[in-house]
């Protein structure tokens, strides 16, 4: 009964917007439906260059999953299987990055990447998917540490380099991390806004951004129609939600699976 109770507080807003998506353009806001305008949605992807926008989110979430959940996974097996001086030293560090606001460091990186001419190209993305992210780096190094040193000793007597044991051995066991590394890694470059918004002219702005910056109105009139935008957002977020179904049972899994060790 709990669960129903806060399923239904949680899922009203969802409602809300579904409802008013279908209404007339420029009718008020209401709870019980009104009408059945599925024109909605078509109009939210060619009164603005939907597809366009769409486009560009594929292209900088494929560069953001693809690279930060591998990059992540090799600097969590460094950590967590690989004995260095200021091993530890090392990794409280790359922790203590997830205590900094990204707000501090917006403007810093923009003059940093203005001055070096990287403005409206892919760069800026592809060198922080590079970089990893400092919580998935904590899960990758979590879950390769609860992973029995015999195994990869068995690697080495094989002949297996470090980076072969790690691409070989660890990543296909590791199937619940990397489920639940690239979902949280798809969700967050598909809802960003900020980034585009700051290193991409506005033809290049990803469809997060261009709906939070461009209104959708009639031809010959300046008032927005809420209607299209909601149905707008409601596509926008169609994506993360099949996701997330999709692999809901992964992101459970590797949560708990990296606070195990043994």
């Amino acid at each position: 009964m709990l669960l129903l109770l806060f399923s239904a507080v949680f899922m009203f807003p969802m409602y809300l917007a579904v409802v008013n998506a279908l209404n007339d353009w420029y009718a008020m806001p209401t709870i019980a439906p009104a009408s059945f305008k599925l024109q909605n949605f078509v109009d939210a992807t060619t009164l603005i260059d939907f597809w366009n926008y769409a486009k560009n989110s594929v292209i900088l979430s494929v560069i953001s999953v693809v690279l930060s959940t591998l990059s992540s996974g090799l600097v969590g097996y460094a950590f967590a299987r690989i004995a260095a001086p200021g091993r530890n030293v090392m990794f409280m560090f790359v922790l203590s990055t997830m205590m900094l606001p990204a707000i501090v460091t917006q403007i810093p990186s923009y003059i940093l990447i203005f001055k070096i001419g990287l403005i409206d190209t892919l760069w800026p993305f592809i060198l922080w998917a590079i970089g990893g992210n400092a919580f998935f780096i904590f899960l990758y190094r979590q879950f390769f540490s609860a992973i029995p040193v015999e195994m990869e000793e068995a690697a080495r007597i094989d002949g297996c380099s470090i980076f072969r044991t790690y691409w070989n051995i660890f990543l296909p066991m590791s199937l619940p991390v990397v489920a639940t590394v690239t979902i949280m890694n798809f969700h967050g470059s598909w809802n960003d806004v900020m980034g585009p918004f700051m290193y991409l002219r506005p033809d290049n702005y990803t469809l997060a951004t261009a709906l939070s910056t461009i209104g959708y109105t009639a031809s010959g009139s300046k008032q927005i129609i809420q209607q299209v935008s909601v149905a707008a957002g409601l596509l926008l977020m169609l994506p993360v939600v099949i996701t997330f179904f999709m692999g809901q049972r992964y992101i459970v899994e590797g949560i708990v699976t990296t606070g195990v060790k043994g």
